[in-house]
């Protein structure tokens, strides 16, 4: 069915807006599974009605229908993007709404392509549509995860981060095999709402051999979580989350309450602990240049007899001053032993993207930082073990993690401020991605966030301690860090580059396959 019948035939039009009606409710359901509704078994089911309704249009039809999914999904699952351009970036309301617009147009792109390539696999194909079905999607989102700067987030395998059974297959293929597992149970589902008339047989052959797959996943996953091994040591942990307000987070004026704060809670923290962790920014000037209050920070190192963890800007200051979010070591002897410059900074947020270009977003918005992007992965020692520390959304690109634990970290810490979401579904979902980093990874994931959601993250995933939103909290835990490394950890994204690659592949063949049939008529 092409735009030129639809647009003659009444009846071709009333089916294409029923297909519409279907890719939005693919939108729905696909943002009902994600958090914080946390719906994650319809993630099994959320694509069926999108591509049933694909079965005979045409590739750019398609494209339209997975776009209208796409939309749907983003603006469901992303509206927090209002909230924080209008409330912190000084942006009118009008215009905080067309930007979430763009961005979930963007995203909706990523459908778009998926369901025009799923166009040209053929339902009869059987395993080909399966495999085919799949490799787009999870190619789609490594693609994302990259491209224009990258923003890898709610991807369709997060859904399942409490699910800790069927996440342990990331241990090998990353978040993107829990998405590809996903999406064979979705493409399984509707080959055979599209075969049920035609023959019984054909309609369960797929589902019976995906579930089987699943089945298997469930088996290893379960078997993994058991078969853990004997930690060499144990360290304690204590996470500090001082509630500290946006809005009056820089006052110069409130610095000294800040810390007061940070102290007080640290002194809350358990006694024997061997690591303190702050927040990003937690101590809100530059800690490297003095002054009463930075020694009040390196003091209470001293005093609690731990390593404590800050994050705070600094800066290098040249002929051409650079700007840094940053974290710094204390030893408990008050010393600064190690920091850390964030690698992967949030475009719009903290720097701007082809500046010479975009020169006037700054007049726009406020609150947008010019910092540099540091350049060294470090790994941070302490006796209790070896640490890699993510800064804020450097926790949802895969890659980037497990460089960490290549590099000889025992366990990771995440540093955030989630105060610029509000009470949104955002830090939920931001949470979700870093569980699924500790499973990929083999290690215990440490999180600290200024206004939550702090937690305590399991080699499994399993979410030990978990803080509020809005308050101020500690959480303590013992971890036992044993040597990291998965076959993710050192072989990477083999699942999302095969994807590519896959999907690349069957599409040309597809094309050729096409061009073949029609001059055969």
């Amino acid at each position: 069915m092409d735009l030129a019948t639809v647009r003659e035939s009444p009846l071709a039009w009333r089916l294409m807006v029923s297909r519409g009606g279907l890719a939005a409710l693919s939108g729905v359901l696909l943002a009902l599974s994600f958090p914080k509704f946390d719906l994650a078994p319809l993630a099994f089911v959320a694509l069926i009605p999108l591509l049933v309704g694909l079965d005979g249009v045409s590739a750019l039809q398609g494209m339209y229908l997975g776009i209208i999914a796409g939309v749907v999904f983003s603006l469901m699952s992303v509206p927090w993007v209002v909230h924080t351009m209008t409330t912190y970036g000084g942006l009118p309301v009008p215009l905080g709404v067309v930007l979430l617009v763009a961005l979930s147009l963007y995203l909706a792109l990523y459908v778009g392509v998926f369901a025009f390539g799923v166009t040209r696999l053929s339902p009869e194909s059987g395993l080909v549509y399966l495999v085919g079905a799949a490799t787009l999607w999870v190619g789609l989102e490594y693609l994302r995860t990259f491209l224009l700067t990258g923003f890898p987030w709610n991807l369709l395998g997060y859904t399942q981060y409490r699910s800790l059974s069927i996440i342990q297959i990331a241990s090998i293929t990353g978040v993107y095999g829990v998405s590809f597992l996903l999406v064979l149970v979705n493409a399984a589902v509707a080959l055979a709402c599209l075969h049920v008339r035609q023959s019984a047989r054909q309609a369960l052959m797929p589902v019976l051999g995906v579930g089987v797959l699943l089945i298997g996943a469930v088996v290893f996953g379960m078997g993994r979580r058991v078969s853990a091994e004997i930690p060499r040591r144990e360290i304690r942990v204590s996470v500090v989350q001082g509630n500290i307000e946006q809005g009056i987070k820089w006052d110069p004026g409130f610095a000294g309450r800040t810390i007061g704060i940070y102290d007080r809670l640290t002194r809350r923290a358990d006694r024997g602990s061997d690591l303190i962790v702050w927040p990003e920014t937690a101590v809100p000037f530059f800690l490297r240049e003095g002054g009463p209050l930075t020694r009040r920070v390196l003091d209470l190192a001293m005093e609690a007899q731990a390593h404590l963890l800050v994050g705070s800007p600094d800066r290098e200051s040249d002929a051409s001053p650079r700007y840094y979010n940053s974290a710094f070591l204390i030893s408990p002897a008050g010393e600064i032993v190690q920091k850390y410059d964030k690698m992967h900074l949030v475009p719009f947020g903290e720097y701007v993207p082809l500046s010479s270009l975009l020169f006037f977003v700054h007049k726009m918005a406020t609150g947008i930082g010019d910092f540099s992007a540091g350049e060294t992965f470090t790994v941070f020692e302490t006796p209790g073990g070896r640490f890699g520390v993510l800064i804020c959304f450097e926790t949802i690109f895969p890659d980037q993690v497990r460089r960490y634990v290549l590099a000889g970290a025992d366990f990771l810490v995440n540093i955030t401020n989630d105060a610029w979401f509000g009470d949104s579904a955002a830090p939920y979902q931001h949470l979700s991605m870093a569980a699924l980093r500790a499973v990929e990874n083999g290690v215990y994931l440490v999180r600290a966030a200024n206004t939550g959601i702090s937690a305590l993250v399991a080699p499994s995933g399993q979410i030990l301690e978990q803080s509020d939103l809005f308050v101020e909290a500690v959480l303590s835990a013992t971890m036992a860090p044993r040597p990291g490394g998965t076959f993710y950890t050192r072989r990477g994204d083999l699942l999302a580059w095969s994807s590519v690659l896959i999907s690349l592949f069957l599409l040309a063949f597809r094309r050729r396959t096409g061009r073949k049939e029609r001059r055969t008529r």
